[in-house]
């Protein structure tokens, strides 16, 4: 491909992609400081951590200083370890911590490590006090990073849509940190779209969980017939 040709297709693809990638420059700040203060008018809080086992022996991942004002503050775990209070499977969380439990929850880089979001989240709502909040934090991009599997990614859109309000939930924010450039060979010019470390959540429950996980089909999608005939 000549010069030429690579620039013209540079600019097309801006064109094409104009609108569904924002460049935007976020503060995560403000969502975790939203997140914080909310906590802080929590009285005696009862909060549980997701996926608190040390990687690194050294390091601890926990958030314990977050809520220093935590009636219970309690890390989980697939597996036993440092920093672990509680083992379990999040996609059967509450078998071990019981319904409507925590008035905070808090999950930082677990999210992308579950084989089914969905029902994790369903778990972790299921868990949540009416009235209490969650902070989660996941990946946009990143490298794959096994501990002990490694799923998913997530766009703003994607993360919030694990939260719906049919699910007795309401997101308040999300955002972007961390901007990156992911360049390939094959495809260069994608290293000219915007592309980020991490994605956040802050989000409060607001009513009873469903039992059962009800998924909230886009409108103009749904009601489109399906090009190959309605199967029953």
């Amino acid at each position: 491909m000549s010069l030429i040709d690579r620039i013209i297709k540079r600019i097309a693809f801006r064109f094409a992609t104009m609108g569904t990638c924002r460049d935007e420059q976020p503060d995560s700040n403000v969502l975790i400081g939203q997140f914080l203060a909310r906590c802080q008018t929590i009285v005696l809080p009862r909060v549980l951590e997701l996926g608190t086992k040390r990687s690194l022996a050294s390091r601890s991942t926990r958030h314990d200083a977050w809520i220093p004002h935590a009636r219970e503050y309690l890390g989980t775990d697939i597996e036993t370890g440092p920093d672990v209070d509680l083992i379990a499977d999040v996609h059967e969380l509450t078998r071990v911590t019981g319904e409507e439990r925590f008035d905070i929850i808090i999950s930082a880089s677990t999210f992308e490590h579950f084989k089914y979001p969905h029902l994790a989240a369903h778990e972790v709502m299921k868990a949540l006090r009416v009235g209490g909040v969650l902070y989660v934090q996941t990946h946009q991009s990143f490298p794959l990073h096994a501990y002990p599997h490694d799923h998913f990614r997530f766009s703003r859109e994607a993360l919030s849509g694990l939260f719906g309000t049919r699910m007795g939930f309401r997101v308040l924010m999300t955002d972007y940190i961390f901007r990156a450039r992911l360049y390939s060979p094959r495809e260069p010019i994608l290293a000219d779209l915007p592309a980020y470390l991490n994605v956040s959540l802050f989000g409060e429950k607001t009513d009873k969980t469903p039992a059962t996980y009800v998924y909230e089909l886009d409108t103009a999608l749904s009601t489109k017939p399906h090009p190959m005939g309605t199967h029953k």
